[in-house]
C-alpha cells in the first residue's frame, strides 16, 4: 500500500489498493436511465461497487456514513442542488473525492463547482472512457491524500464495554472517515461476569467497529494510577503512535475509571489530541467541551454495545432507549442531532 501511486498512475493504484475488492462509489442521480448506464460502466470488470441513491438527503446520509472511494453527484436533484450537496459532503469529510456531473454547460456551474472544491466536473452526455479515467484518477488521488492524513485512534477503557459506551459513536465516525482504530481494555472485567464470555463479547464489539482489540492484563477493581498502569498504556502508545486518544474522565465514581484517566494523562503526554468520555458512573462534575455529532453512527454504537449480551440483560444504562435519549440530550449542543460529549484535555487538530 505504501508503494501505491496516484494521479497519472491511477491504474497502478487500483491494482495495489484493491487486489480483491472494487472501488466503493456512491452515485447520487435521480434519473433511473443515467443511473443504470453509469452503474453498468463503473461495475464492468469489477472496477467498482456502486451504491446508488436518488435524493440529496439520502446522499448526504450515505456520504456521512462511509469513507467512499468516490462520490458522483448530479447537479439537478429533486430535493437539493448538487452543488449544495457537494459543499455539505466536503464539510463532513474534506478528503472525500466528489465528481459533479451536469447537463448545464455554463461557466457559472463550473465556477461554483470549483468554489465548492469539486475534484472533477463532467458534462452530459458523458463518454464511458472519460468517466472511467476520471473515476480511477480521482479515487487514486483521494486514497493518497487519505493515506497522508489518516488518523490512528486509541480508545482506552478500564473494562469491557467502557469504550463502546463512552465513545463508540465517535469511533464509528472515525472509521467512516478511514481512520484506524485500536481499543485498549485494561482488564477483562472479571467481577462483572465470566472473563471468557466477556473476552468473546469484546472481540465481537470491536469487529462491529472494525477496530483492533488489545488487553492490558490488569485486575478488575484494582487498576491503579501507578507505574504499572502507565507502563501498559505507554507501551501501546510507543508502538501505535496514535494521533488521538480517548479515555475515561477523572470525574467518575468508579476508582478504576479515575485511575485509568490519571495513568493515561501521563502516558499520553505527547499525543496531540486527548479526550475524556462520559461513563454511566460519571459525576455531575463531568464538564464536556466538545460534542461529537454521531447522528449517522449511533446504530453502529448500538450494535457494538449489543454485543455485550451478558451485560445488556442486567444493566439499565445499556438499554437502547436510554442510550438514544442520552445522545439526544447532548445533541442539543450541536444542532439538535445525536451527540457524544467529551472533555478536551488537548486538541491540536481535528
Amino acid at each position: 500500500m505504501e508503494d501505491c501511486t496516484s494521479g497519472a498512475q491511477a491504474i497502478v493504484y487500483l491494482s495495489c489498493m484493491h487486489p480483491a475488492a472494487s472501488l466503493q462509489i456512491l452515485l447520487i442521480e435521480d434519473s433511473p436511465v443515467h443511473t443504470l448506464l453509469l452503474r453498468s460502466w463503473l461495475e464492468a470488470d469489477g472496477l467498482a461497487a456502486v451504491t446508488a441513491v436518488d435524493t440529496g438527503e439520502e446522499g448526504l446520509r450515505q456520504a456521512a456514513a462511509h469513507a467512499w472511494d468516490l462520490v458522483i453527484t448530479d447537479v439537478e436533484l429533486p430535493d437539493m442542488n448538487g452543488l449544495a450537496l457537494l459543499e455539505a459532503v466536503k464539510a463532513a469529510d474534506p478528503w472525500a473525492p466528489v465528481l459533479v456531473i451536469t447537463a448545464h454547460r455554463s461557466a457559472d456551474y463550473a465556477q461554483r463547482a470549483l468554489q465548492g472544491h469539486a475534484d472533477g466536473l463532467l458534462f452530459k452526455p458523458v463518454a464511458k472512457e472519460e468517466l472511467l479515467a476520471n473515476a480511477t484518477r480521482m479515487a487514486g488521488e483521494a486514497a493518497e491524500r487519505r493515506r497522508r492524513h489518516r488518523k490512528l485512534v486509541l480508545a482506552i477503557g478500564a473494562h469491557p464495554d467502557d469504550v463502546e459506551i463512552g465513545c463508540g459513536g465517535a469511533l464509528a465516525k472515525h472509521r467512516a472517515h478511514g481512520d484506524s482504530l485500536v481499543i485498549l481494555t485494561l482488564s477483562q472485567g472479571m467481577y462483572g461476569g465470566d472473563p471468557t464470555e466477556r473476552d468473546q463479547e469484546a472481540h465481537q464489539a470491536a469487529a462491529v467497529l472494525n477496530a483492533t482489540l488489545r488487553w492490558g492484563g490488569l485486575h478488575d477493581t484494582a487498576i491503579s494510577e501507578s507505574r504499572e498502569t502507565i507502563s501498559v498504556i505507554e507501551r501501546q502508545i510507543a508502538e501505535l503512535r496514535p494521533t488521538h486518544v480517548y479515555t475515561h474522565s477523572q470525574n467518575d465514581n468508579h476508582q478504576d475509571h479515575r485511575n485509568a484517566h490519571l495513568a493515561t494523562i501521563v502516558a499520553a503526554r505527547e499525543v496531540p489530541n486527548l479526550y475524556c468520555y462520559q461513563s454511566p458512573s460519571s459525576t455531575v462534575a463531568f464538564q464536556p467541551h466538545l460534542f461529537i455529532d454521531i447522528s449517522s453512527h449511533l446504530e453502529d454504537k448500538l450494535r457494538a454495545i449489543a454485543a455485550y449480551r451478558s451485560q445488556t440483560v442486567q444493566r439499565a444504562y445499556l438499554q437502547e432507549d436510554f442510550i438514544r435519549a442520552t445522545a439526544r440530550y447532548w445533541g442539543r449542543f450541536c444542532g439538535y442531532g445525536l451527540a457524544e460529549p467529551m472533555e478536551v484535555k488537548r486538541q491540536r487538530d481535528t
